[in-house]
């Protein structure tokens, strides 16, 4: 997969960099346009403990297997959708990489695009 570059306005900033482990078998489906979407969760490990993440990625690329430690860079997105009697939401992280972490070359080039991109925000 590659990055999707982040346009950096003066509203801010959506960038999201994780890394953490795959939770739940990804599940693909068809859209539309012709596209593939592939959802799946990951945990990630901080100072309050295991956090549970959605992932969604879209393309072609093949995501991991669970129990595979993953770097995931995108951005968040909360999208809405009818359910039943009435309209659900949810909070995700579209992934423009989700990568095993034994992809060293592919891992380092999705961090300095991160970086490159905060950088460019701050001005640094």
């Amino acid at each position: 997969m590659s990055a999707r570059t982040t346009t950096v306005g003066e509203c801010g900033l959506n960038i999201v960099v994780l890394v953490g482990e795959v939770t739940s078998p990804p599940v693909s489906r068809d859209l539309s346009d012709g596209s593939v979407v592939s959802t799946f969760d990951i945990a990630t490990r901080s100072d309050v403990g295991r956090v549970s993440v959605p992932v969604s990625v879209v393309g072609d690329g093949t995501v991991a297997e669970v129990g595979t430690p993953v770097l995931v860079v995108g951005h968040v997105r909360r999208r809405f959708f009818r359910a039943g009697s009435g309209v659900n939401s949810r909070t995700e992280v579209v992934a423009s990489v989700a990568t095993p972490l034994r992809r060293k070359a592919q891992v380092r080039r999705a961090v300095e695009s991160a970086v490159g991109e905060l950088t460019a925000f701050t001005g640094a």
